[in-house]
């Protein structure tokens, strides 16, 4: 049977809860990893918000972190490649961020063990706060960013429940050489969008070509599951790109296939017709 490399964002895609992944589903992707099957979770999350989810797993599959720029293969957490962005940027991304009335939060990525640093915030937003009190001891705050710049930061990201202001800043952001940015809505908090910056040409496309070259892949091979405006790229590298009901419009309009949400199990269904 031909291998298939089955690409699954996380949240509003195939998570019920935030933090943990439903037992049938985890079982079903060991089976389909088992028989031979590439699983890569690719999640606009950074990695250190994806653990909690990743260290359950008993299978082996690969990562991409915070929209494509990092991508690691599990168990081991061997890094494939890690993208940051040049420290002479950071001064821009964050007048551009505090322009638009938003605090931004650098992440370095899996080599610095995902440090989250931040400068104190002007703008918290209750989300935000939420972010940062999980694993404290992985947030550092410090008095200026363009002191602290050697820490290899892979992105930076935000939010804001200003629909208006959150496109003008990611518009914004990428006028910028060097970086690309995304905004979309958080799939728990819905009146809230999430902004990430990270390097140029990097999206989650980035970690479906990766493997698909590392495995000598057909198009054809690839199915690609997301819910959201930073998953095109990656439903585009896909012969077979899948969404959910409640999806974007923009998504639902490159899907070969709609399925029911998370919680009535729609891609759990589609990937138990891949076994059968």
């Amino acid at each position: 049977m031909n291998k298939k490399l089955l690409s699954l964002d996380l949240d509003g895609t195939i998570l019920v809860e935030a933090h943990k992944l439903e037992r049938e589903l985890a079982e079903i992707l060991k089976l389909l990893a088992d028989k031979g099957d590439i699983i890569l979770f690719n999640t606009g999350r950074t990695y250190a918000y994806s653990r909690c989810i990743f260290e359950e797993l008993d299978f082996t599959f690969y990562g991409a972190f915070t929209n494509g720029v990092a991508l690691a293969r599990f168990p081991g957490k061997e890094i494939i490649y890690e993208i940051p962005f040049s420290a002479h940027l950071l001064p821009e991304i964050r007048r551009v961020f505090k322009k638009h009335r938003v605090d931004p939060i650098f992440q370095g990525g899996i080599r610095n063990n995902d440090i989250t640093v931040f400068e104190p915030l002007e703008y918290p937003s209750e989300m935000l706060m939420a972010i940062i009190r999980e694993e404290p001891h992985r947030r550092r705050e410090v008095r200026s960013i363009t002191e602290d710049n050697s820490r290899d930061f892979v992105s930076a990201f935000g939010c804001s429940t200003n629909e208006r202001g959150v496109k003008e800043l990611t518009a914004e952001l990428n006028t910028i050489p060097g970086l690309y940015s995304v905004a979309f809505l958080h799939s728990y908090y819905q009146d809230t969008y999430w902004i990430t910056v990270g390097s140029d040409a990097i999206n989650k496309g980035a970690p479906v070509r990766r493997i698909s070259e590392l495995h000598k892949l057909e198009k054809e091979s690839i199915y690609a599951f997301g819910n959201d405006r930073n998953d095109i790229p990656m439903l585009l590298e896909a012969g077979h790109p899948v969404t959910v009901a409640d999806a974007a419009a923009e998504v639902t309009a490159l899907a070969e296939e709609i399925v029911d949400t998370p919680d009535e199990g729609g891609v759990l269904n589609y990937l138990k017709a891949l076994i059968t």
